[in-house]
């Protein structure tokens, strides 16, 4: 598998998961960018657009401790901006071991414009919008 390959993948399962969470069928969520991976977001449903993130665990420098880093900025005309305006939810996914973890549904309202940083040890304000947990950290 190629990095599209997994971004893909992973855009799938999230999909799948907030199937679950919407109570509808997978097949009512279209997956945009995988029709066009140019697309400025990756799914869509009933007109709401969502953009899927991943991320790795990293360890926070200055406070010694792991959090996920998701990163909200995009390339536009070549040009780094923020992301914020462009979609209506971030569907985040953490990942753990290569697996997926945890995954939030961030409205782009409550969302910074850069990064949203959330801690693996469960203290985040982002943790209200956690809609999926697989296993223990």
């Amino acid at each position: 598998m190629n990095g599209t390959d997994f971004r893909l993948f992973y855009e799938d399962y999230a999909r799948d998961k907030l199937a679950e969470y919407l109570n509808i069928k997978k097949s009512a969520i279209k997956h945009l960018s995988k029709i066009n991976s140019m697309h400025d977001f990756d799914l869509e449903y009933l007109g709401i657009k969502y953009d899927v993130k991943t991320s790795n665990p990293v360890l926070e420098s200055d406070r010694h401790y792991c959090i996920w880093d998701f990163s909200l900025r995009k390339l536009h005309q070549g040009k780094r901006l923020g992301q914020k305006g462009e979609c209506d939810f971030f569907l985040l996914v953490g990942m753990r071991n290569g697996l997926p973890s945890r995954i939030f549904l961030v409205p782009s309202k409550k969302s910074p414009t850069n990064h949203i940083r959330i801690s693996l040890n469960g203290k985040s304000k982002y943790n209200q919008y956690l809609i999926f947990t697989c296993g223990k950290l």
